[in-house]
């Protein structure tokens, strides 16, 4: 169930309860429960994983693991592929979510280093298993830890890894003995995964714009097919991520209402092919009034597909709202809550004091806290709202950022227009 506020105007912003993430022992519990992981009992090893997942949601831990970093992800690995147990193997996947968000201090490098170590291991499983919670779990940490470590380069690669799963209803994903409502979720969960990579690659940094428009003309044919599945959750995991496609498509294709000027009538827009049929399934599915579906499954329905309109056809991003020790932190459009959702479900009730302390979430969602990435403690620091947004840029360089984009996105809108006017009509 997305858990953002379904609004395009600030309203009473969430509240995030505190969580006590200190106690004596902690580290000598951790490290105990790392030494157990060899242990050759499954219910051993269960507990074990249990008690480092909640450590690892809880705590920042980066400091405390570092020497360890490869041994803990190998004990890990192994505790996915043993295939001893459906529990193991569920709070395995989730121990290796944890670890890479705790992963703030380190290079680069490394982390693309052990990303590398354990995507086979969760390609393999999400493949191979038979059982649904297995798979979902894989799926939740395939995502999160390439959208946190990954390159460029895998973060393509899984992206269409995961819309190959979509587009052939698994049909390579031993997906044959599961139930309707199993498909159903292992679906929604790859929608959901998908999108969160989707904003990795087309949200952040230098987009080339043919090749973001390429990807959407891929995949909005399918993201539009099963926005009429039975299944709520797939129909709202689509919904998402047409709007936080819309969204992307708008970056380069919104025209700056004091700079209007020369040559506007020769720039055409590309435009989705079945616009006005998309747009008419996105306005049905935000008045549905169909009695067979759940009360609550319409209201959140509509809910959701509202804000989805409004990005679509308005260029209106959603936002979200935060209230962290008497700070509201602001999350702006689909490519940061949709993640913002992913970390928060991985973290559960650590997702305060990672907000806090974690500089890995500082810098994928642009906001200060007046936290210590070390140490949690009360401040009243505040950063302006610019700066939640622009990573801190000056005038100036914001200035000669919106030049430089605007140029580009000039041309190649025109070379878009080019390629239409030549393509055969059909």
């Amino acid at each position: 169930m997305p858990s953002y506020k379904k609004s395009s105007k600030p309203k009473q912003e969430e509240i995030v309860e505190e969580v006590p993430v200190t106690g004596p022992g902690w580290i000598e519990k951790m490290n105990e429960a790392i030494d157990n992981l060899s242990e050759s009992r499954t219910s051993t090893r269960e507990e074990s994983l249990d008690t480092i997942t909640k450590i690892f949601a809880g705590h920042h831990v980066f400091s405390q693991i570092e020497s360890r970093l490869e041994e803990i992800l190998g004990l890990l690995k192994k505790s996915l592929t043993k295939n001893n147990s459906v529990k193991e193997a569920r709070l395995a996947a989730h121990a290796i979510s944890l670890t890479f968000i705790n992963l703030d201090d380190i290079s680069e490098g490394e982390g693309d280093d052990l990303y590398r170590r354990i995507l086979p291991s969760l390609r393999t499983t999400i493949k191979n298993s038979e059982d649904i919670e297995i798979k979902t779990s894989c799926l939740q940490t395939l995502a999160l830890i390439t959208y946190t470590a990954a390159s460029d380069i895998d973060k393509q690669l899984v992206r269409d890894y995961l819309f190959d799963l979509i587009e052939t209803d698994g049909a390579d994903f031993n997906v044959e003995e599961l139930e309707q409502p199993e498909c159903d979720e292992l679906f929604a969960e790859a929608l959901r995964a998908y999108g969160i990579l989707y904003a990795a690659s087309f949200s952040t940094g230098f987009v080339d714009f043919d090749v973001l428009w390429e990807e959407v003309e891929k995949v909005m044919p399918v993201h539009e097919m099963l926005l009429e599945s039975a299944d709520k959750d797939i129909r709202i995991a689509a919904g998402e991520n047409i709007g936080l496609m819309f969204e992307t498509v708008n970056v380069f294709l919104a025209a700056d209402d004091d700079d209007e000027e020369e040559e506007e009538e020769d720039v055409v827009k590309p435009e989705y092919d079945n616009m006005d049929g998309l747009i008419h399934t996105l306005k049905e599915l935000s008045v549905d009034s169909n009695r067979r579906r759940a009360k609550s499954d319409r209201v959140e329905q509509k809910s959701v597909f509202r804000d989805i309109v409004k990005t679509v056809e308005e260029n209106i991003r959603p936002i979200e709202e935060l209230k962290i020790s008497g700070r509201v932190l602001t999350f702006r459009g689909w490519s940061k809550i949709l993640p913002l959702n992913s970390f928060r479900k991985c973290l559960g009730q650590g997702f305060q004091h990672h907000l806090k302390t974690n500089s890995m979430m500082k810098e994928i969602f642009r906001y200060s806290t007046g936290f210590s990435s070390r140490q949690a403690q009360d401040s009243d620091d505040s950063a302006d709202e610019e700066d939640l947004n622009t990573g801190g840029l000056s005038n100036v360089d914001k200035k000669y950022v919106y030049d430089e984009n605007k140029k580009s996105r000039t041309k190649q809108i025109r070379n878009a227009r080019i390629v239409k006017e030549a393509s055969p009509a059909y």
